[in-house]
């Protein structure tokens, strides 16, 4: 009587349960490369489709129209905005500014005085003016007051004991509340600080360079009768 136990199984059946295993295994996993192909070819397709059937697959977008009133009302609303802003630039340069007029007067030390530098017209006092106001102009430009300052101008030549005095007008935007005195107090001590850095041909003597007020009348008598 033959073991049964110790008989073994044929070697064809045991090839044949592993192709089983295989197939079961290849059915129940999915095939990622052909589902790949197939959404390629799906956009492909999309793709070929003419413009205006490609437009029926995308989602409608929803376009907002104002309605003729809300127009009105921001165009009413924009123009009264800007007339207000405009109202009050104008309030505020017209009424609450004001022009401030300074004698700013400078000591030369190695020019001397002859009777070109008493006409306006001559080259020697047209040099030693574009020099002046240049100097006095980059000192405010330079200062706390740089937008308060308008202009300086040259206004005559005088002689002096060691040189000669160069007196300008000076031309400031203040509001008509500041005090004069103050204010010319402050332009000169930034006209006397800037004349201290000053380092070209003219020859300054800070200390007797002043800012004045008193005589500004007769100042801008003889600027008006220049023009």
């Amino acid at each position: 009587m033959k073991d049964l136990h110790s008989t073994p199984f044929p070697s064809h059946h045991t090839s044949q349960c592993d192709s089983c295993i295989l197939q079961q295994h290849s059915l129940r996993s999915p095939d990622f490369s052909q589902a790949l192909v197939g959404g390629q070819k799906g956009y492909q397709t999309y793709r070929d489709l003419p413009w205006d059937l490609q437009k029926i697959h995308q989602p409608a977008i929803k376009i907002r129209h104002l309605e003729p009133w809300k127009i009105a009302l921001i165009v009413i609303g924009t123009a009264v905005a800007a007339a207000v802003t405009i109202g009050l630039l104008v309030y505020f340069l017209a009424y609450d500014q004001k022009l401030f007029y300074y004698s700013g007067n400078v000591k030369i030390t190695n020019i001397r005085y002859n009777n070109e530098l008493s006409r306006q017209s001559s080259g020697r006092f047209r040099d030693l003016s574009e020099r002046v106001e240049r100097l006095i102009d980059k000192t405010f430009y330079n200062s706390i007051l740089r937008k308060k300052y308008i202009r300086s101008r040259l206004i005559r030549v005088s002689p002096g004991a060691d040189g000669v005095m160069a007196e300008a007008l000076l031309t400031f935007w203040f509001s008509s509340t500041d005090s004069r005195e103050a204010l010319r107090e402050r332009v000169e001590r930034i006209l006397r600080r800037g004349l201290k850095k000053y380092t070209g041909p003219l020859r300054i003597n800070v200390r007797s360079s002043t800012i004045s007020s008193k005589y500004i009348t007769s100042l801008l008598k003889v600027v008006l009768a220049l023009f």
